[in-house]
């Protein structure tokens, strides 16, 4: 099962190639309770159709801001995708809402993927 994602990384990997791409995000837990960080890749292909791929999903050891911009980073970087190509990024926050006003933990993550981005 292993090589069969692999291979199929790599042909999405190949679709993508250098062009820009948005991240889309979302972490949930499995039935054995363990935190789960899914990562899909938008992008325009080279036909000009816009396209999105469900990339990989990581085992994370938590769902803070600062665990889940290391995974992320690691994923990208285990990929060879260039953080230069971020154009864009959307996460599900409902379950990372802090619930003392309108603070949210995404908006740290957002926030340090930004600097990932303006660092490199």
């Amino acid at each position: 099962m292993h090589v069969f994602a692999r291979n199929i990384q790599s042909l999405i990997l190949h679709e993508i190639g250098d062009a820009r791409f948005c991240l889309i995000i979302d972490e949930a837990r499995d039935e054995s309770r363990r935190e789960q960080m899914a990562l899909v890749i938008r992008f325009v292909n080279r036909s000009g159709f816009i396209r999105e791929r469900f990339l990989d999903i990581v085992h994370v050891k938590d769902a803070t801001a600062s665990t889940l911009k290391k995974k992320i980073s690691f994923v990208l970087s285990h990929h060879n995708l260039d953080v230069q190509n971020i154009r864009g990024q959307g996460y599900d926050g409902a379950s990372n809402m802090v619930k003392s006003g309108m603070d949210c933990k995404f908006y740290s993550l957002m926030i340090a993927l930004m600097h990932i981005m303006y660092t490199v």
